[in-house]
């Protein structure tokens, strides 16, 4: 099951679900009808069916919207409104009530790009698997370092880092291995800086940290390989990707079976 939660720009949706199977509500409608006591209704009709003939399970998108969108901006002014029940708290609960209706696998939170309250919330307060998506390019570098710096100084980041995973998404085709170890270097250095303890001689405990090398460390990315398709912006459900996910799939499902087959988020 797929949650698309980049609410203020609900692209996912769109590149994943047929129109003709759009839900008739989303997370959107959701939030508006749970302010006054009708949130359960709204999740009987949240989650469409995408992909259903090309694997032995089946794929859910719940949508930001549902297929008459209506009032949207109006009703994206509301999600967000003070009430009694932390906003993060109403997000978790939505969470549970679709896990129970739809009893998923898997669930994938999509969540928007950048410093947002959704994301943080994603991270910090749902106990997820969190997959970090960068190119590298010295914006993203500095908008994470501005976030683990956050976490620094909430005391948070020894809860977070052990489930932090970074992507290097739009790994170009040529000169992949050049690319990826600059990544490497780059992530690592994030990561050293605000995340990892730093070792010291006689060091007491088992210290967090990892070498530049470690495949297996949060810093170590995760490669999604550039592919003409996405370049030119076709519809994910009509893409072959099957070469430029291959890693990121296999990392994925890894995750998965070391969950011993909980489900992860």
């Amino acid at each position: 099951m797929v949650l698309d939660l980049d609410l203020e720009s609900p692209g996912l949706s769109v590149g994943l679900l047929d129109p003709r199977k759009q839900p008739r509500y989303g997370i959107v409608d959701w939030f508006v009808e749970d302010l006054v006591g009708q949130g359960d209704h709204v999740v009987e009709a949240m989650a469409g069916l995408a992909w259903d003939n090309d694997f032995d399970g089946d794929v859910l998108i719940v949508p930001a919207h549902g297929a008459d969108p209506g009032e949207y901006l109006a009703k994206l002014g509301r999600v967000y409104l003070d009430t009694d029940i932390p906003w993060t708290a109403r997000l978790r609960c939505l969470l549970e009530k679709l896990e129970e209706r739809h009893r998923p696998s898997i669930v994938l939170l999509e969540s928007r790009s950048g410093l947002h309250d959704i994301a943080a919330a994603t991270v910090t307060d749902l106990n997820a698997q969190v997959l970090l998506f960068a190119v590298d390019a010295d914006s993203h570098w500095s908008d994470y370092s501005v976030l683990f710096r956050h976490w620094q100084k909430q005391g948070l980041a020894t809860e977070i880092r052990d489930r932090l995973s970074i992507v290097s998404a739009l790994t170009p085709e040529q000169e992949a291995k050049q690319y990826l170890r600059g990544f490497q270097e780059r992530s690592w250095s994030l990561f050293r800086d605000h995340l990892y303890d730093e070792v010291r001689p006689k060091h007491s405990g088992d210290p967090f940290s990892f070498d530049l090398g470690d495949n297996d460390a949060p810093h170590s990315p995760i490669p999604i390989y550039w592919t003409r398709g996405l370049a030119a912006g076709a519809s994910l459900r009509n893409v072959g990707l099957p070469l430029a996910y291959l890693d990121f799939l296999s990392v994925i499902k890894q995750m998965i079976d070391d969950d011993g087959g909980r489900g992860s988020n």
